[in-house]
């Protein structure tokens, strides 16, 4: 089968979202176990920067797509955007991945709101990450045909996400100046990953009380917003106890998650949360809010606490730190839950999502 791709997102070569989730998926989409011919696209300007990501399809020929409203290659049964977009004018069927629908929950009147509806409108079959993605497709599109429309996880890459050795975590901590015992949040610093939440939690928890320190792990906040949480760690009396890492290597993410005493996820919204998956591969246990597909993807392993409740973020975080006993429950309960998912399966049911939809489309 003949399939387009848009990679366009992964010339990125910073950041855990979008691009990381083609950067893992497309290689295992070549397999020749899967039986697909793959077209990798480049759109517009964009092209010129192409060689970043042919070893994802090594042997494939790239394609040029110089107007980003025209699917332009021929020779294809079927063109998939894993990104945020999808031309307009195409001779063959077009479906993308939505990866969350912030923008129409939380920011409907603006732009990125109205170019995930014309997607939608364009696409003859689409992917989301989990159900609740899909009940919210549903939510906003109450007459689409379901049939057409596939839940596909992320997956976790077990050869890097693994129990690593104590030693080594503990001095990668300690070269990024983290010598207490910590608490973990990944992410970008963006006022729906609650980090505000995270800090109030951590200054009610007995865990602050004992030492622990705090680690903020993204960046890109706006000046103000930054500012704006450095004076709530003051007022909190936290302050010191913050750690605030603009990015880690990504080689020294799973050290770094193996030196952490849990993973805090206290997000308003999120697509998916790679994270817990890649922190429960580790042997890390954490605790996530009950906004969005937190609970659905943190499975039931993870103490799940209000988003907008301090104290009960606090408690959570205290029984999954100081309580032995659930600790490793959690730890072993995390690490099956992690090992059901693999991109080597999210591709095979991606490639199945393609066959599926194409015969759907020419019958």
């Amino acid at each position: 089968m003949q399939v387009g791709l848009d990679l366009t997102q992964a010339i990125k070569q910073s950041g855990r979202g979008i691009a990381r989730y083609i950067r893992e998926l497309t290689p295992r989409l070549a397999d020749p176990a899967l039986d697909l011919q793959l077209t990798p696209c480049i759109r517009s300007q964009r092209w010129f920067q192409s060689s970043r990501v042919q070893l994802l399809t090594p042997g494939c020929i790239p394609r040029w797509l110089p107007f980003s409203f025209w699917m332009s290659a021929s020779g294809l049964e079927l063109f998939h955007s894993f990104g945020n977009h999808l031309p307009a004018i195409s001779n063959v069927p077009l479906s993308f991945t939505i990866h969350d629908f912030r923008a129409l929950d939380l920011s409907p009147s603006n732009g990125v709101g109205a170019r995930l509806r014309r997607n939608i409108q364009r696409a003859e079959g689409i992917i989301c990450l989990t159900e609740h993605g899909r009940s919210r497709l549903k939510h906003y599109y109450p007459d689409m045909e379901m049939n057409r429309v596939a839940v596909i996880p992320h997956g976790v890459d077990h050869e890097k996400f693994r129990p690593q050795d104590p030693d080594r975590a503990r001095q990668t901590a300690s070269r990024l100046g983290i010598t207490a015992p910590f608490l973990l949040q990944l992410g970008s610093w963006f006022s729906h990953k609650n980090l505000e939440q995270a800090i109030r939690a951590f200054a009610a928890s007995k865990c602050s009380k004992e030492g622990f320190h705090l680690v903020f792990v993204g960046g890109g906040a706006s000046k103000d917003y930054r500012q704006s949480l450095a004076q709530l760690a003051r007022l909190e009396r936290v302050d010191e106890q913050i750690h605030w890492i603009e990015n880690v290597a990504e080689q020294e993410l799973p050290l770094l998650l193996s030196a952490a005493s849990a993973l805090i996820q206290p997000s308003r919204y999120e697509g998916f949360a790679l994270p817990l998956l890649e922190a429960m591969a580790v042997g890390l246990p954490g605790v996530v809010s009950d906004s969005s597909c937190l609970p659905e993807v943190s499975g039931g392993v993870w103490p799940v606490c209000s988003q907008e409740d301090p104290e009960d973020f606090a408690s959570g975080i205290d029984a999954i730190c100081l309580d032995s006993e659930r600790r490793q429950t959690a730890i072993a309960a995390g690490l099956k839950q992690a090992a059901r998912f693999t991109w080597e399966q999210t591709a095979r049911e991606t490639a199945d999502f393609f066959r599926r939809l194409s015969i759907q489309c020419n019958t």
